[in-house]
């Protein structure tokens, strides 16, 4: 971070300078550019005090009404923040990014789903403060899409909105959750006992009367998030599949390694991963989707012998340890899975489609480690990818070529240099390289993003907009919905950044289809954490 705080105080200087040798009169719209740039960034970099000057003094230019201003007047006025600039020493407040990083990765999850702009920001305000992470939803379609990509902790339902019924909601989520505990939080002012009783008949986990004490209501969620995370620790089989949960997969195999190390006997890993299972939902819809879950992982049952282990390892993804076996004999047995799970016809009411998957194999053993044994069976997992899907392959090298990583676009849109490139820098180091071949695109402006057509290029790949609302040219608002109307929007996920805390700015946000928003100044950790999140929703 140093180098950015070095960088700002650069642009402080020369932009005083360029204010001292000009021979025009400062326009308050200059000024105010300048402090609202501050105020955004040098709290997002460690210089809190910088930040809290400037917006002290932007409100107090508000206050002035001055139609120009001299160089001199804005020297004077502008005193408290250089005093600071110039003489503060910052050591003491360097940002530990680590700390940060490990701190939010343990956040649970909440939804919002509420049409009130003004309840849906103070909720997440206040659920923010307790160290949770909250994504807010004006539309139930789209919280319920989200649902299955972003597996909350917890979800928070208004009862009463003027174009959905909550209560029909939390009627669809429960449809399809049936084989998910995830508590569902339903608030209301409405007190009467038909609406709190409608609401524990469709299985709420809570009822919660507005208006409330917020010490309360955030004791109340925090307790079902708890139940929740406590059901996890002890649940051994993944409430979907009935297949191992993957809490439970390091311990097994190190107890397997070992006992296969003292027998002198083979030991392989496979790890497997559904086909275009994104495309299933999307197509057919999650129920369906649960469904091809289920049946794939009753025919690894039906396949394995009684001292095979199969775990659920992520969305699609499962991971079976072979004890006794080579990685010849385990081929030979997912070769036997594929041909059989290809050949299985998944129904709807429309139509039949077949589903088919991928695999990795590594032989295993005590002295490798579960970490590089997953590595490489992931390596060549990849390669039934490039390959063409519907394969397995045997990890031959932990030097063998990695495939091509699927593209995902980035386009950072922000009038703060150093804002676009702190977030540059930020997701180049961040874990999604992993996955990933990220291209990186910055944008001074609006107007230099549209004129650009980033946003009609490469019409295929993923893309993610940081979006600052307030630039010169053009509203964030007036691009969002540049791209909401493409047709391809929904490969646009939209990330709007503000110092403004209106309702009437994150209610347009929200309805031209933002799907998150950040408040400057803001936690680069929890940036790159919600990003995470969202990414879930583009990937496949």
């Amino acid at each position: 971070m140093e180098k950015y705080k070095a960088k700002l105080l650069e642009n402080i200087r020369t932009q005083l300078k360029l204010w001292n040798t000009g021979t025009d009169e400062i326009k308050p719209l200059e000024l105010y550019k300048f402090l609202h740039s501050l105020a955004g960034t040098a709290p997002t970099i460690g210089l809190q005090k910088i930040g809290d000057a400037a917006t002290g003094l932007t409100k107090k230019l508000e206050d002035k009404g001055k139609e120009s201003w001299s160089a001199s007047e804005v020297k004077s006025f502008l005193f408290p923040l250089l005093s600071i600039a110039y003489d503060e020493d910052y050591a003491d407040v360097t940002e530990n990014t680590h700390s940060q990083k490990t701190f939010a990765e343990e956040k649970d999850l909440i939804m919002l789903i509420d049409d009130d702009p003004a309840l849906l920001m103070y909720l997440k305000d206040e659920l923010e403060k307790e160290m949770f992470t909250v994504m807010a939803f004006t539309e139930p379609n789209k919280a319920l899409k989200a649902f299955f990509d972003l597996d909350p902790s917890c979800v928070i339902i208004d009862v009463h909105m003027q174009e959905s019924s909550g209560l029909e909601i939390l009627e669809e989520f429960k449809r399809y959750t049936n084989f998910r505990f995830i508590p569902a939080v339903m608030i209301s002012v409405d007190h009467s006992k038909e609406t709190r009783m409608k609401s524990y008949e469709l299985d709420a986990d809570d009822f919660i009367l507005k208006p409330f004490d917020m010490d309360e209501f955030i004791l109340r969620v925090r307790r079902l998030v708890n139940k929740k995370n406590n059901m996890k620790e002890l649940i051994m089989l993944d409430e979907l599949t009935r297949v191992y949960t993957r809490k439970h997969l390091a311990p097994s195999f190190k107890r397997m390694a070992d006992q296969m190390n003292r027998e002198g006997q083979p030991f392989t890993a496979a790890l497997i991963d559904l086909d275009h299972f994104k495309s299933v939902n999307d197509t057919y819809g999650h129920l369906t989707g649960d469904k091809v879950l289920i049946g794939f992982a009753e025919m690894v049952k039906q396949n394995l012998r009684s001292g095979d282990l199969p775990f659920r390892y992520g969305g699609e993804e499962f991971l079976v340890l072979f004890p006794r076996t080579d990685v010849e004999t385990a081929d030979q047995v997912l070769q036997r899975i594929l041909k059989q799970f290809m050949e299985q016809s998944f129904k709807t009411e429309k139509k039949s489609f077949n589903v088919s998957f991928s695999a990795g194999i590594a032989s295993a053993s005590s002295s490798e480690g579960l970490e590089k044994v997953i590595a490489a069976a992931d390596l060549a997992l990849y390669q039934s990818k490039s390959a063409g899907r519907a394969r397995i392959t045997r990890s031959v090298s932990a030097l063998a070529e990695l495939p091509a990583k699927r593209h995902l676009r980035f386009a950072i849109v922000d009038d703060d240099p150093i804002i676009r490139t702190i977030l540059t820098d930020l997701f180049k180091k961040s874990r999604l390289n992993r996955k990933f071949q990220l291209d990186i695109d910055t944008f001074a402006d609006g107007l230099d993003f549209l004129d650009s057509q980033w946003h009609k290029k490469q019409r295929d790949s993923s893309s993610i907009v940081i979006l600052d609302g307030i630039m010169p040219g053009m509203d964030g608002i007036e691009v969002l919905k540049e791209i909401k109307n493409l047709s391809n929007h929904d490969r646009f996920t939209v990330v709007m950044l503000t110092n403004r805390t209106s309702e009437e700015d994150v209610a347009q946000a929200l309805k031209y289809g933002a799907d998150d928003y950040l408040t400057k100044p803001f936690k680069l950790a929890e940036l790159e954490l919600r990003i995470r999140h969202l990414i879930k929703k583009v990937s496949s």
